[in-house]
């Protein structure tokens, strides 16, 4: 039987699927989630899950494809120059892709969710962030640029992790300000005159 993607009944089982996903997350790893559990938590009966995906995996498998697309459409938007220009702007529309989607990054980015999602996603952004970094530093060193991209896919996902589970109330400007200053002048960076102070009784001891 087909189905018609666009259909709101369709939108609300599908919403309502995912929104039983993330309950169960929290109380277990997805990977141990079964169709019944969550058709039972939902209150769906399993042939209406079946409509739509062939198991759990599945359905996660979806829900990680919708999320790369979007991301990488928004990464594909953005040229060095406008990075340059305006990185505030740049990263808070990011940001706010992610508090778009909140409860899912939340749970796949969880002990209990996909580990694999995070690398999947950091290999995406990094295809793209490289092209745009090369764009404004021809000359950049490849070894450093790894080491950099590291730190700073990683320390997104950390940022992104305790932004939902502890600090929700932020906006995706207040974060994306925070990222920025966290990107470009390092922890010391952000800390003002007490970080100034710091590094310079460092460097004076050596």
């Amino acid at each position: 039987m087909s189905i018609n993607e666009n259909d709101s009944r369709v939108r609300r089982t599908k919403k309502l699927i995912r929104q039983g996903l993330v309950s169960l997350v929290e109380e277990k790893s997805i990977n141990k989630i079964t169709v019944k559990e969550l058709t039972d938590r939902v209150e769906i009966n399993r042939g209406t899950f079946y409509l739509h995906y062939k198991d759990v995996f599945h359905l996660v498998e979806c829900i990680e494809e919708e999320l790369y697309a979007e991301f990488d459409a928004k990464l594909s938007s953005y040229t060095g120059n406008q990075l340059l220009k305006t990185p505030v702007d740049v990263c808070e529309d990011f940001c706010s892709h992610f508090y778009k989607h909140k409860d899912i990054y939340t749970a796949l980015l969880s002990e209990n969710g996909d580990a694999k999602f995070s690398y999947k996603l950091g290999e995406l952004m990094n295809e793209k962030v490289y092209s745009i970094f090369k764009s404004i530093f021809p000359a950049m060193d490849n070894t450093k640029y790894d080491f950099a991209y590291s730190f700073g896919k990683f320390g997104l996902v950390g940022l992104t992790y305790c932004w939902f589970t502890e600090h929700p109330e932020w906006t995706p400007r207040k974060v994306a300000e925070l990222w920025l200053s966290l990107t470009t002048l390092g922890i010391w960076g952000i800390l003002g005159d007490e970080g100034k102070e710091v590094l310079i009784n460092a460097h004076i001891s050596r």
